[in-house]
């Protein structure tokens, strides 16, 4: 189950309420626009994320690539398009209580080494669970 806040301000209650799938609706939002003002190519992947298309999931990382081995995030997103969906980030486990490391959740991270863990999810655009 993933919870939405539709506040920034609300973050707080993640940590008293221990949730661990969460969104901040006007954080996504923030950023999608930001992209898109800065690449106009980047609408062609935004237009599937309309009601009837595409959705948001938070996918085990094990279904992509191997764990405990450095990769790109290229990688990841190759990983991603060879199952038809576009991965838009990543969520960390070990981030998972962390406020200073948005949660765990990294969007349109740089192209950086990262070596996944258990329990670290891909963050996808894609049509069905």
């Amino acid at each position: 189950m993933v919870s939405e806040i539709m506040d920034v301000h609300n973050r707080n209650l993640i940590r008293v309420a221990r949730v661990d799938d969460f969104i901040i609706s006007d954080r996504l939002v923030s950023l999608a626009l930001t992209q898109l003002s800065e690449n106009k190519q980047v609408l062609k992947v935004f237009r599937p994320v309309q009601p009837g298309g595409s959705e948001i999931y938070l996918k085990p990382v094990e279904e992509y690539l191997y764990l405990d081995r450095p990769v790109s995030y290229y990688t990841v997103m190759e990983a991603a398009r060879q199952r038809n969906e576009t991965a838009i980030g990543y969520r960390l486990q070990s981030q998972t209580k962390d406020a200073d490391n948005h949660y765990g959740v990294h969007l349109n991270p740089e192209s950086q080494m990262i070596t996944f863990s258990p329990g670290d999810r891909i963050i996808t655009l894609a049509e069905q669970q």
